[in-house]
């Protein structure tokens, strides 16, 4: 082998191994990201559920909060900013919460993000990456 071929062999499996490196750092937007939990004391449903699907005009969102009982399932439009950093805004037709947005950061295991709404900036919620809470199993309440 002369020094050009193995100059060349080595600049192709440096190329190869920063792509793989590459592609293994990016965080995948979609799935489900939720913090809903069953309070067995106050027998009602608390947190947060959000699954992302890409759509032809980016990626949407359904989205449902419990505050002692699941809300009704609203669309939002997810957008994607810099260092992995989603936002979105709540729109206005929805009861209670319309008008609310989300500003949060996404890691490989979820979304660590607040809400606000009015005005007011809430408690910091961290949606877990996996299952949706509805998948699980449950006994009869």
């Amino acid at each position: 082998m002369t020094a050009r071929s193995i100059l060349l062999a080595t600049l192709c499996w440096l190329l190869a191994l920063a792509a793989s490196a590459h592609a293994k750092s990016e965080i995948s937007l979609t799935g489900t990201f939720s913090s809903l939990r069953f309070n067995t004391e106050g027998r009602d449903l608390l947190g947060v559920e959000l699954k992302i699907v890409p759509t032809r005009k980016g990626y949407q969102g359904a989205l449902q909060i419990a505050e002692g009982g699941p809300s009704e399932m609203m669309v939002v439009d997810v957008a994607v900013r810099r260092h992995n950093t989603i936002r979105f805004d709540i729109p206005a037709s929805y009861p209670f919460y319309g008008g609310g947005t989300f500003e949060g950061t996404l890691d490989s295991t979820g979304i660590t993000g607040r809400f606000t709404f009015r005005a007011v900036t809430g408690d910091l919620e961290r949606l877990v990456r996996g299952r949706s809470y509805w998948d699980t199993p449950r006994r009869a309440r």
